[in-house]
């Protein structure tokens, strides 16, 4: 093979992976809900208890660093990151399954909102993305869009969501 067929079939794998990971927000959350989400009723409504019931220890916007030019840089908002107090027998893993779960059927408008009114999962027509890790014996839920102005629609979507679960404070 020569170098410019390596070169192109290098090209072509790349173009093809770039277009199987921009789906349209509301074919990602079919695909999701598919292969993420447990078709049980009762199970959905014991998620969706866990989302009601989670208690924010702390949520805070996340910046990346982006340089400008010669001299010059700048700070964008990339989403948010709300810590939450894990629940009784709710594993990372499961917490992530949870929230996207929740996100793919907000999105494609099979959930009633009323039971979340202040949800930062999800946003019309967006995906927002989902990773929930251990952090400090808590979980760490960050929460990401593709672009700045959805990202602080994030943002700010987590910190309501932080406000009106807030882990009570001790007498």
């Amino acid at each position: 093979m020569n170098k410019r067929a390596i070169a192109f079939s290098g090209i072509l794998v790349s173009v093809t992976a770039a277009c199987a990971t921009t789906l349209p927000p509301e074919q990602r959350a079919a695909e999701v809900e598919r292969v993420q989400c447990d078709s049980n009723p009762a199970a959905s409504i014991d998620d969706a208890r866990v989302l009601e019931r989670a208690s924010v220890i702390a949520s805070e916007p996340l910046y990346s660093h982006i340089i400008t030019g010669a001299d010059d840089s700048e700070q964008r908002v990339d989403g948010a990151k709300l810590v939450i107090r894990p629940p009784d027998g709710v594993s990372a893993e499961r917490m992530t399954r949870i929230i996207q779960c929740h996100a793919a059927r907000a999105l494609l408008g099979k959930l009633d909102r009323a039971g979340l009114p202040d949800d930062p999962f999800w946003l019309p027509d967006t995906w927002v993305s989902v990773e929930v890790r251990p952090e400090n014996g808590n979980y760490a839920v960050v929460l990401e869009a593709n672009d700045v102005r959805t990202n602080l629609k994030v943002a700010a979507g987590a910190r309501r969501y932080a406000l009106s679960h807030a882990l009570a404070a001790a007498p």
